[in-house]
């Protein structure tokens, strides 16, 4: 299954496991939903995997991480009862994500006029008078409950504006694996190659290239003996990337509240379509299917 080499002692040593699988890059056969929640996958059932719960999560959260996309093992922690299995940053609503998208509209008080007028008029028996202070009341309250109703009305566009801002997010912040077990976990699944074994159904740990046939060579750039596809890693400037496929298509393009560019740009390689996820012009993810 694995062509990942395990080092001497690491099948005996739970600890191992961090160590073994961070930083390193795997190869998703499910779609990942854009949430902390992530996937859980539960040892205590015949079927480990509760579908019902994984559709649930990516229509309530979107696909952070798509099926044959290649993913960095960004974390493993492990607690009593599970091993987090944590990809491109582990999913986002962990701590110090804002997933709340409402804002509050401001709302005015009662001026010092409005309160003033009220007193004049419990206190004036003119009845000329009394309406005179009336209509400036009235005026006064439609003055502030205009100004309210301008607030709630920006404060509805915000919200809306922040939903997105937080949709966009989840799809940037990664996802992750929950391996559960009704009690302590099991003292052999706290093995690299136990772990694997039990991802096998959703991860591919072989690389991305594992199921594709040979792709068309390119003269584009690179070396001439490796097909494109294979050049193609994280962390490449997208100047690389031109330099190997050409030009490419520009699907999307986004600003995030912190101010960072992110790209996802298309481009074909003989039968292949490759996607690319850029962020300030550097690979962070990347897909590779059949045109």
């Amino acid at each position: 299954m694995a062509v990942w080499a395990l080092p001497l002692g690491a099948q005996n040593d739970p600890s191992s496991i961090q160590n073994y699988f961070t930083g390193k890059e795997v190869v998703l056969k499910i779609d990942m939903p854009g949430t902390q929640q992530g996937v859980d996958l539960r040892y205590n059932k015949d079927v480990p995997m509760n579908w019902k719960e994984y559709a649930n999560r990516l229509k309530n959260n979107g696909v952070a991480i798509h099926k044959g996309d290649t993913a960095r093992v960004t974390a493993v922690v492990l607690k009593d009862d599970r091993i987090e299995v944590q990809l491109d940053g582990g999913g986002f609503g962990t701590f110090g994500d804002d997933s709340d998208a409402t804002v509050n509209p401001k709302t005015l008080d009662k001026s010092d006029y409005e309160k003033q007028l009220e007193r004049q008029i419990a206190n004036t028996t003119d009845p000329d008078e009394k309406r005179r202070l009336q209509r400036d009341l009235d005026r006064e309250r439609s003055r502030r409950e205009r100004q309210n109703a301008d607030n709630r009305n920006a404060a509805q566009v915000a919200s809306q504006i922040k939903a997105q801002q937080i949709a966009g997010k989840r799809l940037q912040g990664g996802s992750r694996f929950n391996l559960r077990w009704p009690g302590k976990i099991p003292a052999d699944q706290k093995t690299p190659d136990a772990v694997m074994k039990l991802l096998a159904d959703y991860v591919s740990f072989d690389g991305p290239q594992q199921a594709a046939a040979p792709p068309a060579m390119q003269n584009t750039g690179g070396d001439a003996a490796v097909p494109a596809t294979a050049q193609l890693k994280r962390g490449m400037k997208m100047s690389d990337v031109t330099n190997l496929f050409g030009q490419g298509k520009q699907l999307s393009e986004s600003v995030s509240g912190d101010g960072l560019k992110t790209q996802t740009v298309q481009y074909s390689s003989g039968d292949r379509r490759v996607e690319v996820t850029y962020v300030e012009g550097v690979v962070v993810r990347y897909s590779i299917s059949s045109n």
